[in-house]
């Protein structure tokens, strides 16, 4: 299935024709506002697809997609009863090439809406990765991205397989556990009640309402992080960046080992922080950490960070900003470079990444950048510099702001 998808992609890099050119990400991009907060954030394609004007229209004139929506549409509303719940609503590999064909044809005999769409996606720099790629490739390997997401949550949180990150992205209940089981046939069959306007909604509603059921909602208790870190924002604009050897400092995150708020080990890396903020490597503190461990946990490591910068090390509030979502190393340095870029910190200057002397040198390792290659496809931090001991630095790579929708607890 997958050598069918990448045969077509190269027959896509050959086509005769020529769509738009490559569009920057726009700092000052508005986002589309789906019906789902949890969509917007994991699945903005699908946003974006519902909303861009006339895509929605184009889509349902399709007769590839409409047969696809009234397939889809008789799946959710007749649901297995026994055996793998979901297996119906995901998306097989031929089945993905073949809307990535209908996407191309659309492209081609629509090119006025489609080519808005492919601009939209291109300005909102969630599709970094192939912001390098033409129009059609980039449509086509975003969506075959966002079929394959929806596939992981339809399977992980029905039948407990193919996570990522088991031990802490687990779903709350039993999967396997009758009583489970009859609230995901609830969740179908609540979803089928509601006629879709477009082929992916039945898998996808479904997918979220998994999310939404087993509480998994990390992803969006924070959003937007602009209000989230509005004191922080506010002075980035006053800043006079000349001043300082940095831009920011990342603080990596550190989990408690049992119910405690914060680690000792995330306080000793605040005091360290504390100390080089106090010495003007940098106007501003980066805390990166979410809801880990214990799984469940009620505090996320970033927001107990901040409150003991501010509260006991005295490190003005307006100083620090908060990153509550990563729950690994890669995300924590993926997710800073997001809020550096978002909060309109320059993205040509180094930033600072401060943790203990191990983990220093971990991120300035092979094993790490082995790592981000392999989860998020890229390295987020780019030309890394040891100084010292317990920092290094970096510059910042966009292609960090690229969703990552095999990690929907932070995508």
């Amino acid at each position: 299935m997958k050598n069918c998808f990448l045969t077509g992609l190269l027959l896509l890099v050959c086509l005769p024709f020529v769509f738009g050119q490559p569009v920057s990400p726009d700092p000052n991009y508005k986002f589309y506002k789906g019906t789902s907060a949890l969509q917007d954030r994991i699945f903005y394609l699908f946003t974006l697809l519902e909303r861009v004007p006339g895509v929605p229209q184009l889509i349902n004139k399709d007769s590839t997609l409409t047969a696809l929506r009234d397939e889809y549409t008789q799946r959710v509303t007749h649901p297995v009863s026994s055996g793998d719940l979901t297996a119906p609503l995901q998306f097989a590999g031929n089945t993905i090439s073949k809307v990535s064909s209908a996407f191309i044809t659309l492209l081609q005999q629509h090119p006025k809406e489609m080519e808005r769409l492919v601009s939209e996606m291109r300005s909102s720099g969630l599709f970094q990765l192939y912001a390098g790629k033409t129009d059609p490739v980039l449509l086509s390997l975003a969506w075959k991205d966002a079929a394959d997401g929806m596939n992981y949550i339809l399977n992980a949180y029905t039948n407990g397989k193919g996570l990522r990150y088991p031990v802490i992205d687990s779903a709350t209940y039993y999967v396997m556990s009758p009583a489970y089981r009859a609230m995901v046939q609830h969740v179908i069959e609540e979803v089928g009640k509601k006629k879709p306007d477009l082929f992916f909604q039945p898998s996808l509603h479904v997918a979220l309402e998994l999310l939404t059921l087993n509480r998994r909602d990390e992803a969006v208790r924070y959003e937007p992080l602009s209000d989230t870190n509005r004191d922080a924002y506010k002075q980035i604009k006053k800043t006079d960046w000349n001043k300082y050897p940095y831009t920011a400092m990342l603080i990596l995150g550190a989990s408690p080992v049992a119910k405690e708020a914060i680690s000792e080990t995330g306080k000793s890396r605040c005091r360290t922080g504390a100390e080089l903020y106090r010495k003007g490597m940098a106007p501003f503190i980066i805390v990166s950490g979410g809801h880990v461990r214990p799984v469940g946990t009620q505090y996320s490591e970033a927001v107990e960070m901040r409150k003991y910068l501010v509260n006991e090390l005295k490190i003005p509030a307006s100083a620090v900003m908060v990153d509550p979502y990563a729950r690994h190393t890669t995300t924590n340095v993926r997710n800073a470079v997001r809020i550096v870029w978002q909060s309109g910190i320059p993205v040509d200057k180094r930033m600072m990444c401060v943790s203990d002397v191990m983990h220093v040198a971990y991120v300035n390792s092979p094993m790490f950048t082995q790592r981000c290659t392999t989860e998020l496809g890229y390295m987020p931090a780019a030309d890394i510099k040891q100084a010292d001991l317990y920092f290094l630095s970096f510059l910042p790579d966009l292609r960090s702001l690229q969703v990552n929708v095999f990690d929907p607890l932070d995508p």
